[in-house]
């Protein structure tokens, strides 16, 4: 199985840790798909040249990601800032602004990129990585297109107008109920998305596959940190789909394990890097 994120980079500064961590759902699921057995794993978006930059792009290579099409771009890498609210809960807090790369350089795909994204069994990406949709139908009539609507990126328009070319539909469910969730994923798969697949916390998870209804269980972990957990989920759930022979609900078992381990160590994939050596990536 080989799978190819394209997409979202950024770094998470754990301001309590004096930590930065590489992330980006796209990032995320490279590395994450590449732990749980893929065969091969590529990441194709706009990184910057800073030294913050570098040390993302050493910690993808260092975990065996493909960064053959990677396009990197002189200026100030995307940061995230995580600090603690008042019961000690992990909170967003704020970024370093509009001024990054991955803001300011819009990720253009030539016919190079695409005959290398045919050489894979599935691309995924995000609906943050504001990839327009005629580059991600242009995708799908390549291979298989996975998306993650995350808890705050999918309506019913969006989903309507993404269905016909997506194999793959990830949703957060955030505060939702199970009715108010299998709810969407009905309308999601008769919109014709074939694995429709809802995570819900220690709620465990649910979708449709192929017009039938699933539920999944979640796996409790003392955890450290919950900060990539879905990314894991995903991963590991388009992994194990594919070597599997398609099962979703083994798929979403087997994820469900894995993305309880991601929760027992700081950061999507670890790789820290002193905040101190972050630089020009904290000024706002």
């Amino acid at each position: 199985m080989k799978l190819l994120s394209l997409g979202d980079n950024v770094f998470d500064a754990y301001l309590f840790r004096k930590e930065l961590y590489p992330g980006g759902n796209a990032a995320n699921v490279s590395v994450l798909a590449r732990r749980a057995g893929a065969e091969a794993t590529g990441y194709l978006g706009v990184a910057a040249d800073d030294p913050a930059g570098c040390h993302f792009r050493s910690a993808l290579e260092a975990e065996q990601v493909d960064l053959s099409r990677l396009r990197v771009g002189a200026g100030r890498t995307a940061c995230n800032f995580i600090t603690l609210d008042e019961n000690g809960d992990r909170t967003f807090s704020g970024n370093n602004g509009r001024e990054t790369v991955q803001n300011l350089f819009a990720l253009q795909l030539t016919p190079a990129d695409f005959q290398y994204a045919a050489g894979f069994d599935v691309i995924h990406t995000s609906i943050h990585s504001g990839t327009a949709c005629a580059v991600l139908g242009g995708l799908a009539r390549r291979t298989d297109l996975s998306m993650d609507f995350s808890n705050d990126g999918f309506t019913h328009v969006n989903v309507a107008e993404l269905a016909p070319i997506l194999q793959f539909a990830f949703f957060s469910a955030g505060g939702r109920s199970l009715e108010e969730v299998r709810a969407f994923a009905e309308y999601a798969a008769g919109c014709g998305v074939p694995q429709v697949i809802f995570t819900m916390g220690i709620r465990g998870s649910c979708g449709i596959s192929r017009g039938a209804f699933w539920q999944g269980r979640a796996y409790p972990v003392r955890a450290v940190d919950a900060l990539g957990a879905g990314d894991a989920f995903i991963a590991a759930f388009l992994t194990d789909f594919y070597c599997n022979g398609g099962d979703a609900p083994a798929a979403a078992d087997r994820a469900a394990h894995f993305a309880a381990d991601c929760c027992l160590h700081y950061g999507a994939f670890g790789h820290p890097l002193p905040l101190e050596q972050g630089g020009a990536l904290l000024e706002v």
